[in-house]
């Protein structure tokens, strides 16, 4: 039989290539119990479970039903670390000592501002309305609609230096609108709460004052929580007369936060069972975020960016102490 040399080549190439496949499919029959087990070794043993308890001497009890129920939905055991306050809630995830936490907004933006290691995963709301709140800037209604430009050169009522909607939330957010306030404002005067503040301006002491809302609900009344709504409630004279002239972005309530080293696909079960976790398990839900039955909502790191801008450096000026009037 005679074979010319082209045909010769293109026997010798398929061959070579046949070779070449089966080689590569050989690797991949290997390689694939090694990347499971990759993926099995990175798996941690344990998942430990931080919880804030202030001064409840029952919070072990009252939080194992929510212990267990990670436990089902993480396919882990779940050790559990009671923790006396925020703070140290903070520098445990931040160090590493524990995995899982629910924290405070700020207390999240805080712990990235430490270490960048940490991710949000869920929030949880107050009631079946989207699961966030606002800073808010109220003034007195006039004939036409306020702006922030309107008040230049007035007198602005905020809290103390530490209140996160009464002061460093709006001051750093307003800050990233372009405006200073306390350029823009004549005199920032210190108020003890947001009501104090909302009086202060209808007795004309101050011509805006800060608070916080849902701004979802019905506005006659204030929505359903905020400073608007406290204020609606106890009766207050002259409500119809307020009017809000600048919102921050939405904020969460809570954002139960993972190190973000944990394995991706363990982050996705979490997330999802945690999603469900309200329908699936009550008491469990209950047990972690007793004083918000509306259910989590999934969230990521740039839903927390109004309180992020707190930490950052160029704001450090801006939010130190209150003028005095």
């Amino acid at each position: 039989m005679q074979i010319s040399s082209k045909g010769y080549v293109e026997f010798v190439t398929i061959a070579r290539l046949c070779v070449a496949l089966m080689l590569v499919v050989s690797l991949c029959i290997i390689a694939s119990p090694f990347a499971r087990a990759q993926d099995v070794q990175e798996m941690p043993e344990r998942l430990r479970l931080g919880v804030v308890v202030a001064a409840d001497e029952n919070a072990r009890d009252r939080v194992e039903p929510f212990r267990y129920a990670l436990e089902e939905i993480a396919d882990l055991p779940v050790d559990l670390f009671l923790l006396d306050t925020m703070g140290d809630a903070v520098e445990a995830l931040a160090s590493g000592r524990i995995d899982y936490v629910r924290l405070s907004p700020s207390a999240y933006a805080a712990t990235y501002q430490l270490c960048s290691c940490v991710e949000p995963l869920v929030t949880a709301g107050p009631d079946d309305f989207p699961a966030r709140f606002y800073a808010i800037l109220i003034s007195k209604r006039g004939d036409t609609k306020k702006s922030i430009a309107d008040l230049k050169n007035t007198r602005l009522a905020v809290g103390n230096k530490h209140a996160i909607t009464g002061y460093r939330v709006p001051l750093a957010n307003l800050a990233a609108d372009g405006i200073n306030v306390r350029s823009h404002f004549a005199t920032l005067v210190e108020v003890q709460n947001p009501v104090e503040g909302v009086r202060a301006l209808l007795d004309e002491k101050v011509q805006a004052t800060l608070g916080w809302s849902t701004l979802s609900g019905e506005a006659k009344n204030g929505f359903t929580a905020g400073t608007l709504n406290d204020y609606y409630v106890s009766g207050g004279r002259g409500f119809e007369d307020l009017e809000i002239v600048w919102r921050s972005p939405p904020i969460p309530y809570s954002a139960h936060s993972l190190r973000k080293e944990l394995p991706d696909n363990l982050k996705r079960r979490l997330r999802a069972g945690l999603m469900d976790l309200r329908r699936e398990s009550p008491a469990a839900y209950l047990a972690i975020e007793p004083d918000l039955p509306g259910g989590f909502e999934p969230v990521v790191h740039a839903d927390y960016r109004p309180l992020l801008r707190t930490y950052e450096d160029s704001n450090a000026t801006l939010l130190g102490a209150v003028d005095r009037p």
